[in-house]
Parts: C-alpha cells; sequence; structure tokens
C-alpha cells in the first residue's frame, strides 16, 4: 500500500514534476492530508463499516447520561449487551433513537425500579454532542448496573507521518489525482510561474496548468465515478429483520427469544 511519502513524489510526477517548493512539501501534505480524510469521509458514509472500534459503556443506577471517553469516537451504529458468563445467551440490540424520539420506544416509568447484569434494563440509547464531548443516554434511566457495548466507526483523520498508508489502495489514485487538481496554483516550472515578471512566462504558466487541469479532471471524473460504484454497492442484504433459529419459541414457555435480537428477547 503507498504511503504518504510515495504518494508525494507520484503527485508531483503527475503535476509534470514542478520545481522543489512549487508547491512546497508542507502545501502539498495539507492538500493530501485533506484529500484523505475527505475519502475517509466518503467511505463512513457508504453502507459499510470501516475503521471499527468498541467502547464500554458502563451504567449505573440512577444515571441517565454518560460521557463517551473513547477519543477517537466517530460514528456509532451499534449497542448491544450480552452476558459473559453465559455464551448460549443471546446478544440483546439496544436500538438508536433521537433525543425527542425517545418515547417511541419506551413509555414507562422514567427511572426502572430496579435492574442488574443479568436483566438490562435499557430500551434505547441516544447520543448528542455538548461542548465538552459526546454523551450518551439511557431510557429509561437504569435502576442497576450493566455494561454495554458501543460499536462505532472512528473518527476520520489526518495521516500524522509520511510513512502512513491512509485509505483503500485501490483508490489511492484517486486521491493522487484529487490532490494534483488542487495543487495546481501553488506549481511552478523554473522560469514558468504565475508571478513571473516576463509576460511570456506567466503565459506559459497559464497555458500549462490549464492543460494539466483538463488532463487531471478527466482522470478525477473517471476514478470518482469508479469509487462511487464501489462504496454504493456496499448494500446490505435488505433493512426487514431476520428472524432467529428459535423464534418460533418467543411466545411459548422454552427459553424465550434463542438467537433473536432486539430488547425484548427475554
Amino acid at each position: 500500500m503507498p504511503t504518504i511519502s510515495q504518494n508525494m513524489a507520484q503527485i508531483r510526477a503527475l503535476l509534470d514534476e514542478p520545481s522543489a517548493q512549487q508547491p512546497s512539501d508542507r502545501i502539498l501534505f495539507e492538500i493530501l492530508s485533506n484529500q484523505v480524510i475527505h475519502h475517509q469521509s466518503q467511505l463512513q458514509n457508504s453502507a459499510a463499516t470501516w475503521a471499527v472500534y468498541n467502547w464500554s459503556l458502563q451504567a449505573v443506577a440512577g444515571q441517565e447520561d454518560y460521557l463517551v471517553t473513547a477519543e477517537d469516537f466517530g460514528k456509532p451504529f451499534l449497542v448491544y449487551w450480552d452476558d459473559p458468563n453465559d455464551t448460549y445467551r443471546p446478544r440483546v440490540e439496544v436500538p438508536f433513537a433521537m433525543l425527542q424520539n425517545a418515547d417511541m420506544f419506551y413509555n414507562g416509568p422514567r427511572q426502572v425500579y430496579s435492574s442488574s447484569d443479568t436483566y438490562p434494563s435499557v430500551s434505547t440509547i441516544s447520543f448528542f454532542r455538548q461542548s465538552d464531548g459526546w454523551y450518551a443516554r439511557l431510557t429509561p434511566i437504569p435502576g442497576g448496573s450493566a455494561t454495554y457495548t458501543v460499536m462505532y466507526e472512528t473518527m476520520p483523520k489526518a495521516p500524522s507521518s509520511l510513512g502512513d498508508s491512509p485509505g483503500l489502495s485501490p483508490f489511492h489514485h484517486l486521491i493522487r489525482a484529487q490532490t494534483a487538481l488542487a495543487a495546481l496554483p501553488y506549481g511552478g516550472w523554473g522560469a514558468v510561474r504565475v508571478d513571473s515578471s516576463d509576460r511570456a512566462m506567466a503565459a506559459a504558466w497559464e497555458r500549462k496548468t490549464q492543460a494539466l487541469a483538463t488532463a487531471l479532471g478527466v482522470q478525477v471524473a473517471q476514478f470518482q465515478k469508479e469509487f462511487s460504484t464501489y462504496i454504493g454497492s456496499l448494500m446490505q442484504a435488505g433493512v426487514e429483520r431476520r428472524g432467529g433459529f428459535g423464534d418460533e419459541y418467543v411466545d411459548g414457555s422454552d427459553w424465550a427469544g434463542i438467537g433473536t435480537f432486539g430488547p425484548n428477547s427475554f
């Protein structure tokens, strides 16, 4: 997978080998970093999950809001409870809700009387941001302790060193072409410069950058189409609820909800 340093060298090649400081490494690194963040954001906004990590939310009796302490917290996509002492019990998903819609998921007492690790009491979770960071609100307010796993996509971030290899390797050509196109105004080729006192050289710079912009624009359009098709095809198999093994026993006396995924599994 190409590193930032290798990408920068290839970007200079796309720019027809401009002078060493036109653009400077600092400007080129900044433009490339911005394109990497944009690339990661596009991936994060697709139907798939990228750069996934998890954070444990330890609920306690009587507390409604919890500060998210994960420093790289980006976009949560799954919250669940499971019993670490019983691997045969099903995992229980906690659905998301906007703060103003929590009552559509739960319409009981604001705080439950009691709960424990064995019987989780949360019906829905809401995420919101304040000045000091992200918070999670549990509905209803727990009456006891329980641990919930929050799966999230990490926050898109710029590369921190020339040895980093960010983004998807098959689409580094898109990042390079986008960076080269954005870096054109900073380019210079010897005496061919935008600020040249020689009108002929300034006019030559105009013609050269226009020609490069046309060529790079064609590449960006072609590569972006490929990338858009790629992320557009990352679709989940339907949106309906999948029936788990043992669902026929939900209303019976057997172990209710075996294989189901929901807050009413118990």
